[in-house]
């Protein structure tokens, strides 16, 4: 049998390489084109992100700048349109609304920039109490010059209250009468929070407290030329140091020496504004005022003299004049019946009531100081009033005594040491951390606090017409080490000679010199 053999004929592969290679083409186009695609988007995103920046600076920039001006110190202060009160304090009402303006070159500024940029976040935030078209509107340029600043348009300062922050405060609900009622912020609270002050109407009531400021919105607009827009707004408070006296003069804790001026013309009143301080603007003293202490002492027996006696009885006993000490007997710090003599034990509350927190608003009063005068190079409070006496005018190494202090112009002096005021007037926030000295022509008007270790005198000497006016506070802290006390130690105080340079409770100068360093950051929203 023949067998047959038959020979398959090899097929190209051609065909199949070609296919690999379209496909191989295409995977790669796919992956250059999605390359393409998601460098294009990351290039849109880091563009957005970069706008959405730019706009966030440009209207930060806006908040701080009125922020920083709010302060009354600032080279360029915005004077806001406070109006009177039955408060010793003016207040911003809910109706005035103050607008820096930041215009580009060939936009009109005031008014002409708000109706190319309209505020309409106003009226969302109070809903018809108060609208904009009927709020006082206040306008001011910025510090900026043209096309050489930040991007926004404008700022705008107005009252804040539980409507606008839509802040059920006081647990009252937001159609509440005092919902149109400004906020305030109450360092003195534990925590520290926003309230609604007692009211008369629509504006803040009577009986507001040194720890008690205003709140205020601040609202800023940026838009960059892109046409991209950012909103940002902060809700602010002062930096408040929260002082709030009992009395003319207050001595903290235990008394060591006490002796009152043997003087026909000497006096110490709690009856607020009794003396003769010049006034200060926007300020009102109550009426009828308020009466405090003449002297107001902490609780507890006398330890320096062994008297057996309490601190209260021991002052008292050592009036030459008790007749001359005027002020509160039961009810302090309301308008009341003026007695004599008016030597009251109280406890103190808030940054004078232990030698923890005193120290800490020392710390506060130093970083915030005009001058501070001491070593130098400066190695903090030291406590330590067997060392240098500085003196009224006095400029050193590393400090300038503040030439321009006046009665419209009060400054926070901070001295590291003791201090002889001599026969001089000063006006502001005076910290000493050793002994204090002053003569017969001595004043000051506003706040003196003389804390220090365990040998801390108040001393005046001579007669004279100087006078003290706001309150003045002195304490022991530090034991003679420089250690910090657990509690107040023994404090002396001693007015020898004649004079009438006697010391008046004064709300206003105590308000007065404790202007804010600086506006605090509640919380803030953008948009």
């Amino acid at each position: 049998m023949k067998t047959s053999y038959k020979i398959r004929k090899t097929r190209s592969e051609s065909g199949i390489a070609l296919l690999i290679a379209i496909f191989v083409l295409l995977l790669i186009s796919a992956v250059a084109i999605s390359l393409v695609v998601s460098s294009g988007t990351e290039s849109s995103l880091a563009g957005n992100y970069r706008t959405t920046l730019s706009a966030s600076f440009a209207a930060e920039a806006g908040i701080e700048e009125a922020r920083g001006r709010l302060v009354q110190s600032n080279p360029n202060p915005i004077a806001l349109p406070l109006v009177a009160a039955p408060i010793a304090i003016n207040y911003l009402p809910t109706d005035q609304v103050v607008y820096i303006t930041n215009p580009a070159v060939g936009e009109p500024a005031g008014a002409g920039l708000m109706a190319l940029y309209p505020d309409t976040e106003f009226d969302q935030e109070f809903n018809g109490a108060p609208t904009l078209a009927a709020a006082t509107k206040t306008y001011v340029n910025s510090i900026w010059p043209l096309n050489n600043g930040p991007l926004y348009k404008w700022v705008r300062i107005n009252a804040a209250t539980k409507k606008s922050l839509k802040a059920n405060v006081d647990n009252t609900g937001l159609a509440a009468p005092n919902a149109t009622v400004p906020l305030y912020f109450d360092s003195g609270l534990i925590p520290a929070r926003m309230i609604v002050p007692p009211a008369v109407g629509n504006v803040p009531g009577p009986v507001l407290q040194p720890t008690q400021k205003q709140i205020y919105e601040i609202t800023a607009l940026a838009v960059l030329p892109n046409n991209s827009q950012k909103l940002l707004q902060y809700v602010v408070a002062p930096v408040n140091f929260g002082l709030n006296f009992q009395g003319a003069l207050t001595l903290g804790g235990q008394i060591g020496n006490f002796q009152g001026a043997n003087s026909n013309q000497y006096r110490i009143s709690g009856q607020d504004g009794s003396g003769s301080a010049p006034a200060v603007p926007g300020c009102t003293i109550p009426n009828p005022p308020t009466v405090n202490a003449s002297i107001a002492v902490g609780p507890g027996l006398d330890t320096g003299n062994n008297s057996g006696l309490t601190n209260q009885a021991y002052v008292t006993n050592n009036l030459p004049r008790p007749d001359h000490y005027l002020g509160c007997s039961g009810s302090c710090g309301t308008p009341g019946v003026v007695v004599s003599p008016s030597v009251v034990s109280t406890v103190q509350t808030g940054s004078l009531s232990t030698p923890d927190s005193l120290d800490q608003l020392v710390q506060q009063l130093k970083a915030n100081a005009d001058v501070v005068m001491g070593p130098n190079p400066p190695v903090g409070p030291t406590y330590n009033n067997s060392g240098t006496t500085y003196n009224f005018g006095q400029s050193g190494p590393g400090y300038n005594w503040p030439s321009d202090m006046s009665a419209s112009n009060p400054k926070v002096v901070f001295v590291d040491g003791s201090f002889d005021l001599g026969p001089n007037t000063g006006y502001g926030l005076l910290v000493v951390t050793g002994n204090f000295q002053y003569h017969g022509n001595s004043g000051w008007k506003g706040i003196i606090l003389v804390v220090g270790d365990g040998t801390t005198t108040f001393l005046g000497n001579g007669g004279g017409n100087g006078e003290f006016d706001g309150a003045i506070f002195a304490a022991t802290t530090r034991d003679a080490s420089g250690n910090q006390l657990p509690n107040f130690g023994s404090v002396n105080f001693d007015i020898n000679g004649g004079g009438g340079n006697g010391m008046y409770y004064n709300s206003c100068w105590i308000n007065r010199v404790q202007q804010p360093p600086s506006y605090q950051i509640l919380s803030f929203q953008e948009r």
